[in-house]
């Protein structure tokens, strides 16, 4: 573990609140520049693969996404270096390339919400427009993205969140933003109570950005029509726009996988060193094996009793989205919190390796249960009342009734939630740096300490086994999409 400074003292107001001017505003900015382009790369892509026809529309509607399975980090280590002296004639860093960066990675939380929002749309409204003489660009502008503005409202949510809550590629490029400054005031000053408020803004910041998914989520199902469930239609495009774009559409997973994929690859065959980074993967499968079981319990629990309607379902959903919604750094300066409180009243000696990771698994699963209880939720949803009706006629109870017919019915959606989950904390950085034992590296913390050194060359083997290992689950997340609207192949 980095260290613990549980003292309040070492800053004046005047420190803490300077920190949190400076955070706001940095915040503020990669998040409006960051998530413009996020959501205008998103936005265009869904629009072109769904409907429109041009060269490769296929292929990418699978690629598009894979961006996602790096941690914005990652790319920012990857891009730091391409973009070494006599690398790239361009250089990534700063405010600008942080926004790039997450642009860049990011954007396919816009692309699957928007790409969504469209293939819901009703057929009648499109062919309307088309029989009136209308364009692509008319069609897209006048009547496809108003009826998908929700949905793309709330991948623009997410994506503002995402940025918002992250550490590693933001403390990578200098800037300061809401999340370096917990770390600094923290480590660098040792002020507790500015690291606190600092905290509580970011908290607050990211339940703005959960109720603004949440309306535009509750907003999204206003299209209709007799036409809603045939295809839709889609443009053929002439050669010169189909070209622009499977150009547009490569040059997005290019810039946002296969570029710094390669990249890194080619530094880890270099210079990676296998035996260096053995330990920190085995801890990293330990500790997202264990916490993604342990995630998955809750979410469970979560989902099962959300569907039986009762009061304490509903809480538990609303609680876990806001847990996913925190950024990992305040649910664990929150554990943190506790073990201080708990250290003051004499329960507890010091923080032991055992400590430390019981903090960390509830951390995870503070976070990460709502991204577990979306698939199980989905997969609830074929079960039907009147058979869990008829096991509560002939007496069975709650738990026989969860564990005798839900889960059995849900067990595709539960080997889901439980791939996204273990995939979810093998990329946590924040709540991982701040509470693991001493001398527990994951392969996060591994890559993170390498580039804080500027040692990218050793960064490079563990920021690719991250990358990789986010790529089966988030093909799995995008299978179906396309199906997911009737007549559609």
């Amino acid at each position: 573990m980095i260290g613990f400074a549980l003292s309040p003292g070492g800053a004046d107001a005047s420190f803490g609140g300077n920190l949190l001017r400076d955070g706001a505003i940095g915040t503020a900015l990669v998040v409006l520049i960051g998530g413009a382009g996020a959501v205008l790369f998103g936005a265009s892509a869904a629009w072109l693969v769904s409907l429109c026809r041009f060269p490769g529309r296929g292929i990418f509607e699978w690629l598009l996404v894979v961006p996602l399975a790096a941690p914005s980090y990652v790319l920012a280590y990857a891009y730091t270096g391409m973009t070494w002296a006599g690398g790239s004639a361009i250089e990534v860093r700063g405010l600008w390339g942080a926004a790039f960066v997450y642009a860049i990675g990011l954007y396919p939380y816009v692309y699957l919400a928007a790409r969504a929002a469209f293939a819901s749309q009703s057929a009648c409204a499109l062919e309307a427009a088309r029989t009136l003489g209308a364009t692509p660009v008319h069609v897209f502008w006048r009547v496809a993205l108003p009826l998908a503005r929700p949905g793309i409202a709330a991948g623009a949510a997410l994506t503002m969140m995402e940025i918002a809550a992250d550490y590693g590629a933001a403390y990578h490029f200098g800037l300061t933003t809401l999340s370096t400054a917990v770390f600094r005031a923290w480590y660098a000053h040792g002020a507790l109570d500015a690291a606190l408020q600092i905290a509580a803004v970011l908290l607050a910041a990211a339940i703005v950005f959960l109720l603004a998914e949440r309306w535009a989520r509750g907003r999204a199902a206003f299209a209709g029509g007799s036409t809603r469930w045939r295809a839709l239609p889609r443009y053929q495009l002439a050669p010169l726009p189909g070209f622009l774009a499977a150009l547009f559409c490569g040059a997005l997973v290019v810039f946002g996988a296969i570029l710094p994929l390669t990249w890194l690859g080619r530094l880890a065959l270099l210079h990676g060193d296998l035996g260096d980074i053995a330990q920190p993967f085995a801890n990293s499968i330990i500790l997202s094996s264990t916490g993604a079981l342990i995630t998955l319990a809750l979410a469970v629990a979560i989902a099962v009793s959300a569907r039986r309607a009762s009061g304490a379902g509903k809480a538990s959903v609303l609680a876990a989205a806001m847990g996913y919604a925190a950024p990992g750094a305040v649910i664990a300066i929150g554990a943190l919190a506790l073990f201080g409180a708990a250290r003051s009243a004499g329960w507890i000696g010091g923080l032991s390796a055992g400590l430390a990771l019981t903090a960390l698994f509830w951390t995870y699963a503070a976070r990460f249960a709502a991204a577990g209880v979306q698939p199980i939720d989905a997969g609830l949803a074929r079960l039907s009342k009147g058979l869990d009706a008829s096991a509560r006629t002939l007496g069975a109870g709650p738990w026989r009734r969860m564990f005798s017919v839900d889960l059995p019915i849900a067990a595709p959606s539960l080997g889901a939630a439980a791939l996204i989950l273990f995939v979810e904390i093998l990329k946590e950085l924040p709540a991982t740096l701040l509470l693991r034992p001493f001398d527990f590296d994951t392969l996060a913390v591994r890559a993170y300490s390498y580039a804080s050194d500027e040692r990218l060359l050793q960064a490079a083997a563990p920021s690719l086994l991250i990358f990789i290992a986010g790529l089966a689950p988030i093909l799995i997340l995008t299978h179906g999409i396309g199906r997911a609207r009737a007549g559609q192949r």
